[in-house]
């Protein structure tokens, strides 16, 4: 039983380098997240480079770039964003 970098928790499509998700943080704080790049380390464990930008009531703050598993990234945000 292995990890597939295609397996989604909530989502029926795959990880795309370019493609937004989001999450509900807090009420009314959402994250949106870019995918930048999709990695594999050498434990052969895939994972996700993306921008963050935490969208608030009172405007969006300055974008982050961070780095998750591609399990965890999928795990916590489960919509992507249609254009």
């Amino acid at each position: 039983m292995g990890f597939s970098l295609f397996r989604r928790s909530r989502l029926d499509d795959p990880l795309q380098v370019g493609a937004q998700y989001r999450r509900i943080v807090s009420g009314s704080v959402m994250e949106t997240a870019e995918v930048l790049t999709i990695t594999t380390d050498s434990f052969h464990i895939p994972h996700v480079r993306f921008m963050v930008r935490n969208n608030l009531p009172e405007g969006s703050s300055a974008p982050d770039q961070r780095t998750l598993s591609a399990e965890s990234f999928s795990r916590l945000f489960s919509e992507r964003v249609v254009n």
